[in-house]
This record gives C-alpha cells, structure tokens and sequence, in this order.
C-alpha cells in the first residue's frame, strides 16, 4: 500500500515546485505517485484502487468539499492540504474530525513533509487493520526464532532440499513465518479465547451486530457442529431442514438425537421452495412429535438460509413463530448480508432480540467472502446483549486473520449471565 495522489496542476511555479520536490522525496520512501486529471478522476480512482493511501490537493482550489466526498468513501485516508500564507481555513473543529493535515508551499521541506506523511500512511495501515491481523503482521516483522512447532521454523527446513525450495518460493516467507504455534503468546489463543483472538472476535462481534463471534476453521462443516453438539444433547430431538447439509447429518449420527423433518415444497421443474410457514407452528410440530417414535419436544431447530437454490427466509417470523429454546441458520454461502439492507430480516442477525431464545448464524467466509481456507462465522443474540461466536480446532494464524470480520455468530435471549463459552 505505497500510492499517493496528488491534485496539483496549477500552473504556478511557486506552488508546484515544492510538489516537484515532494514528488522526489516520497519517491525515495518508496511510494508510488499518481496524477488524477480532476476530482472525478480523483474519486474514480479511489473507488477502484485500494492501494491508494494518501491524497495531496491545493486547498485553495479544492478545500473542504473534496475532503467530503473522500471522507464518504474512506474515512481513514490520510489528506494532505497546502496552502499558501494567504489561504483562508474555513475549518471547523468537526471538520477535523476528517483526516486533514495542513501543509505550506515552501521550497527545501519537501524531507520533512515526505518522512511525515510515511509516519501518517503507517498510523493508516495501523489504524485499518483488524486486532489478529495486526498483532500477526508485527510478530512476522520482529523475525523472532521460537523453539516450538511447526517443526519448519519458518519455512528454513523447506530450503534444505530443492524440491522444498520450489515450494517455500511458491508459497512466499510471509506464509512460512505466520505459520505458528498456539503457543506464541504474543498472539493470545484461540481455544480459550485470549489477547489478539479475543480482540479479533470482540471486532467481529462489533461488525456482525451479534453478542459473540468466535472464529471457526475447517468450514461451516465444523461449525454447524460446535453449535449442535453445544444446543441438542444426546437423546434429546431435533428440528432440522430435510435439506440439510451433511455436516448436520453427522452431527444426529455423532450425538444420537432424534430428527424431526423441516418439510420444504418443490415445484414442477425439481426447484427446491423453501420450508412453508406452516412448517414452523405449534399445532404442526405437536403433531409430529406426537407420531415420531421416542420423540419430545424440540430443543433445537436447525435452517438452510439461504436454500441451495438461492431463496431467503423471512428469519423475523421465525425466531418469533418457532417454539424452540435455539434456532440456528446455516448460512454458509450467505456470509455478506449483514452489509445490506435488502437482506433485512432475512438473515440470522438482522431484527431485534427475542426473549428466551439463542439465535445461531453460521457462514462460510471461504464460499463468497475473503476468507483463506475453509472458515466460517457463527452469530447469537441476546435478550440484554448480542454474541458473535467462533471457535477452531486448527491453529492457522495465516487463515485465522482472514475471519476477522467473521465468526460464528450467535444472539440470545433471556439471562444466562453466567453461562460459559
């Protein structure tokens, strides 16, 4: 992330001079700097490239209102005005709020100016980073030497055989060196949920809107079982979609519950419909336990959401209809609705709380998120508070600090204060 654009096409030697020389010193720290031929450009060119890391403009042609529109679209990103001694700085002190610094036109700065906006692009990197990336990116940096597994003692073992060093160089150091051990404390750990994992999971919780987020590696497959094995236990009966995934069929042979079936419609052409509403009354689910042999009430209930042919539930009506202590949806394909509201009460988290019920939310961030590897985020709702749970049972830093804005996610209502996870 080394790009910065500048907006300075005045005309004018005693403003542009002192961009020449910036040009030449930000060069030397190793950015890369680009012109836009106006703010439309400018705005394009932020929308469509990530990398950019700072914007240079003249405040007396540009002032507050670009600041505005690239606040709207990142409101991180380091801005960099100058101005001559004459300049009027209409700015009030919310308006700082933005990150604008101020800067003169004057020839022989250019050293100091460059060197400050590469401490202003680190406090950026810094600030964008999520907990686990970050605490992962700087233990990588320190090239500290641990006498603990993985036994490649960051890729070093590879380099001692040529087919070894055909795979160190494909996979890069970075990859070998975040290769690490739990018991790197540096990183905290995620079977007890501790330092920058729990940090991390506190920030999914935050951006999933749930109670707790715990991070989850080896799939939804994984998760849909954690989050059964927690809710159904042995001999107890389950509510769960006739289409279900596999996962949650081992889960019922694994746990030895008794499977009550969602029965969802399909239509000429073999198109899977969904579970119709009156899958999810009282009187149905009376009726069935009433004829499925060793049965008894329900204390779990289990949703694909969305179908495998694309469909979305109405989950309000759901969590309000359905008459079980926990409901959870396996969202694993659908791991992006929480960021738009046309998914709004069609997904496990959106709506408010329901009292006396845990709401699971399960998603894939591997499937049509960024995440590396199989690894997937399960959201509950409280009645007080929200959760967003993940758990794993394999240490890959590397995939790990892909969930960081992922987990299970879990919502529940009621007041189990001193419940532990």
């Amino acid at each position: 992330m080394n790009v910065i654009a500048i907006m300075n096409h005045m005309g004018v030697y005693f403003k542009e001079e002192p961009i020449r020389e910036l040009h030449r010193a930000l060069e030397r720290l190793d950015f890369r700097i680009v012109y836009p031929n106006d703010r439309d450009d400018l705005l394009k060119l932020i929308e469509n490239n990530s990398r950019l890391c700072g914007v240079i403009f003249d405040w007396d042609k540009y002032n507050l209102e670009l600041c505005e529109e690239i606040s709207k679209m990142n409101e991180y990103m380091p801005l960099y005005a100058f101005a001559n001694t004459y300049s009027t700085l209409d700015v009030s002190l919310n308006d700082l709020r933005m990150q604008v610094r101020f800067f003169e036109y004057a020839l022989g700065a250019a050293e100091d100016i460059a060197n400050k906006i590469k401490q202003n692009t680190d406090e950026y990197i810094d600030t964008i980073l999520p907990p686990l990336t970050k605490a992962l990116f700087k233990y990588v940096r320190e090239g500290k030497y641990t006498f603990c597994t993985p036994g490649h003692m960051g890729g070093t073992a590879f380099q001692k055989s040529p087919v070894g060093s055909i795979f160190y160089d494909f996979f890069g150091s970075n990859t070998m060196k975040s290769d690490i051990s739990i018991s790197v404390s540096e990183l905290g750990s995620l079977l007890d949920h501790s330092g920058p994992h729990k940090e991390a999971e506190e920030y999914i919780a935050r951006v999933f809107n749930a109670e707790r987020s715990y991070m989850v590696t080896n799939g939804t497959s994984t998760a849909n079982k954690i989050v059964g094995m927690y809710s159904a236990p042995a001999g107890s009966t389950v509510l769960i979609d006739r289409n279900c995934h596999k996962s949650l069929t081992h889960l019922m042979m694994m746990s030895d519950i008794t499977p009550i079936y969602f029965r969802p419609t399909r239509n000429a052409y073999g198109i899977l419909g969904g579970i119709p509403q009156s899958e999810f009354q009282h009187a149905t689910i009376a009726k069935r336990v009433k004829e499925t042999p060793n049965a008894t009430w329900p204390v779990h209930a289990v949703i694909t959401n969305s179908t495998y042919d694309g469909l979305l539930y109405n989950t309000d009506f759901i969590k309000k209809t359905l008459d079980v202590k926990s409901i959870h949806f396996d969202s694993a394909w659908v791991p992006y609705t929480n960021f738009s509201p046309i998914y709004e009460g069609k997904c496990g988290m959106s709506g408010g709380r329901v009292e006396g019920k845990v709401i699971y939310e399960t998603q894939s961030t591997h499937k049509t998120a960024g995440g590396v590897l199989p690894g997937v985020d399960d959201p509950c709702e409280r009645r007080r508070k929200r959760r967003d749970l993940q758990r794993s049972l394999h240490d890959a830093h590397h995939h790990l600090s892909t969930l960081r804005d992922r987990g299970l996610h879990r919502n529940r209502g009621g007041d189990d204060e001193g419940e532990r996870w």
